[in-house]
């Protein structure tokens, strides 16, 4: 090695080293106050966190808010997060198995509990041989029947690492309980509607029509950094002129561009007006002019869509 290479190599472990020590002392200004702490990998985990745990946690979510959670990378600090967690919870399937895959072997895992938050809860196929094993669509939380699982889940644990708070616990998951079945009630009325289904730009939405009796056709796949191919983008606006299907759902968070090209082709071969609808894959919360909408309030307002695009009176 000459002196070049030598000076190279130096100064790439000097820019580790730096790296890691900011990422470091970023995580240890986090003040460590006696509560439980929580890493969840996403926002529906983490919100359901800190509606059952309440003052006893402290809750971190490693993937930020409204981020695209396919192309999400674990950073130093997400690392030093995880090894000083007491509860680690996580979604299963394919769209958080980076947390098994990539940061739990780096951590120290014996002193926490780790927690899949869909046990109990049966993966549906998503269609998609890009998305993982089997094509399984990871999008639980988006149904409130399958979330109700996961918050019964996350309840569960957060009594075992905190067995003092059982009584404060339970009656905070009450609340949010009541909450996600008067939902489900709800919803199980999207299957009297006069349309078979929705047309939408991300196909996250398939345990929901799983569940309340619909089918979804999605400019794209599961995965929202895909990009949807012209035969399939002709082939949704050939099936909405035959279906008589004149509402496009799209998540405001997200370009709202295959809408766009969905509502003016529509309109261009029939002639009739398209309406164009938000609906929300709940990946954080939601700034709208009515205010901030969580992950509860986004469900409602899905909700909301859907009956409209299905044609539910």
């Amino acid at each position: 090695m000459n002196r070049r290479q030598l000076l190279l190599v130096i100064g790439s472990v000097a820019m580790v080293v730096a790296l890691m020590g900011a990422a470091i002392a970023s995580v240890g200004a986090e003040e460590d106050d006696g509560r439980t702490k929580v890493v969840a990998t996403f926002y529906p985990l983490a919100y359901m966190a800190e509606r059952i745990g309440g003052e006893r946690v402290s809750v971190t979510s490693l993937v930020p808010y409204n981020s695209e959670l396919h192309s999400w990378q674990p950073a130093p600090q997400d690392m030093i997060r995880a090894d000083r967690a007491d509860l680690i919870l996580y979604n299963g399937g394919p769209a958080d198995a980076w947390l098994m895959s990539e940061v739990v072997p780096g951590i120290g895992a014996d002193d926490k509990l780790i927690v899949n938050t869909t046990v109990g809860v049966q993966y549906i196929s998503g269609g998609d041989e890009h998305e993982g094993e089997g094509g399984v669509d990871p999008h639980t939380w988006l149904s409130p029947k399958r979330a109700l699982v996961q918050a019964l889940n996350v309840y569960r644990a957060l009594c075992e690492v905190d067995p003092n708070g059982s009584g404060y616990f339970a009656e905070r998951f009450g609340a949010l309980n009541r909450s996600l079945t008067l939902l489900d009630a709800e919803y199980e009325g999207l299957s009297n509607g006069s349309v078979s289904g929705i047309i939408i730009s991300h196909a996250a939405f398939g345990y929901v029509a799983y569940d309340y009796g619909f089918e979804q056709h999605g400019a794209i796949g599961l995965s929202a950094d895909q990009e949807p191919s012209i035969t399939n983008m002709i082939k949704l606006v050939e099936l909405m002129r035959e279906e008589g299907i004149y509402t496009v759902l799209v998540d405001p968070v997200y370009n709202d561009r295959y809408g766009q090209v969905l509502q003016a082709e529509l309109e261009r071969k029939t002639g009739s007006e398209v309406t164009v609808l938000s609906i929300h894959l709940a990946l954080g919360p939601y700034e709208d002019e009515a205010g901030r909408a969580d992950y509860v309030d986004q469900l409602a307002s899905n909700l909301v869509s859907l009956k409209a695009g299905l044609g539910v009176g």
